[in-house]
């Protein structure tokens, strides 16, 4: 389980390692060398550092993020309220979602909801077969909402630095970063490519090396493959843990709920949501909400000040809105064990 409301002792980081935590925003796989001429470092002192922010648990490790719908799936998040909040019981509810091969997500929430649930199904009755499963324990009141899209997705938000840094030309570093970006190219997966995204899901600076050695094929063909997966649009990015609760700030959910809603509207409030400094995450939904948006702050006057910022400026649309304190993560991926191979 990974606590995301700040601790008591914060720690705190220089210029150098901000500017090593926004390089691996961009791309995880960054060499040391490649993020050492970024910050006019050494390789070595690069690396220390990259080991000194993940033994203060700054970062918490690196992931590859996967497009699942064009793995044919459909994402689902399900915010549940217990019947009986007890500490014993949610922790026993939130062990057994755990591991749940089908749950790529789960959150402990301070606000209405006591959990946030995402799921991963290729349709609607394995949907149905989750929610009865639900069912059966005891819930107050629970929420689907169904990812229609995703408005934004970041790690590291501008609200984390203050400064500008160009990226260089990126040479041949194992981070396939020129690869990302180009139109899509229609691809077919095979085993050994679920296996491969298996192994790198959470693990995104693993080697080439080591990733060839453990599916015993070559290390062509295991590069050839991730370049494929990268056209395909497969691997959408590689990216960096940060634990925002070690760095002094607290993640929120916001639920909106929208009215007089057109196309034109929906671009301004997308455009609104990508540039902001404060976002992490966002999706438009179908179901209980319009649109979820994960935000990172300070501080409760911190919060006070991004939300009237939302309702200012959106007021014509917004009808109502509604925030949980995101408490503690206990399972983030972005490829489920339902997928592996």
């Amino acid at each position: 389980m990974r606590v995301l409301v700040p601790e008591r002792k914060k720690v705190m980081i220089d210029l150098i390692d901000k500017k090593i935590l926004y390089l691996l925003s961009h791309n995880a796989r960054f060499s040391y060398s490649t993020i050492a001429k970024h910050v006019n470092l050494s390789r070595e002192a690069v690396k220390q550092r990259i080991v000194r922010l993940q033994e203060k648990k700054v970062l918490l490790g690196f992931q590859t993020v996967v497009n699942l719908k064009l793995l044919k799936q459909i994402s689902y998040h399900i915010f549940v309220q217990l019947q009986n909040p007890k500490k014993v019981i949610a922790e026993k509810f939130a062990q057994e979602s755990v591991k749940n091969p089908k749950t790529n997500a789960i959150l402990k929430y301070t606000g209405k909801f006591d959990f946030e649930l995402a799921y991963v199904v290729p349709d609607t009755n394995s949907l149905n077969e989750e929610l009865k499963d639900l069912s059966a324990k005891q819930l107050k009141s629970q929420m689907v909402c169904q990812l229609l899209q995703t408005v934004t997705s970041k790690v590291y938000p501008k609200c984390m630095y203050n400064f500008s840094l160009e990226l260089q030309k990126i040479g041949r570093d194992g981070s396939f970063h020129s690869g990302f970006g180009k139109t899509q190219q229609e691809v077919t997966l095979d085993n050994t490519d679920y296996k491969i995204l298996t192994l790198l899901a959470n693990d995104a600076r693993i080697t080439m090396v080591n990733l060839a050695s453990k599916l015993e094929i070559s290390v062509d063909t295991v590069i050839y493959r991730i370049k494929k997966l990268i056209k395909g649009k497969i691997i959408v990015a590689f990216r960096p843990i940060i634990n925002y609760a070690a760095l002094d700030y607290s993640v929120y959910t916001l639920f909106f709920q929208f009215k007089n809603f057109t196309i034109e509207k929906e671009k301004k409030f997308a455009g609104f949501l990508k540039q902001h400094p404060n976002v992490l995450w966002s999706a438009q939904c179908l179901g209980g909400v319009d649109n979820i948006t994960y935000i990172i702050v300070k501080n409760n006057f911190h919060f006070h000040d991004v939300i009237t910022e939302f309702r200012e400026k959106f007021n014509e649309i917004i009808e109502n809105y509604e925030s949980l304190l995101t408490f503690a993560e206990y399972k983030y991926t972005y490829f489920p064990e339902v997928l592996h191979r």
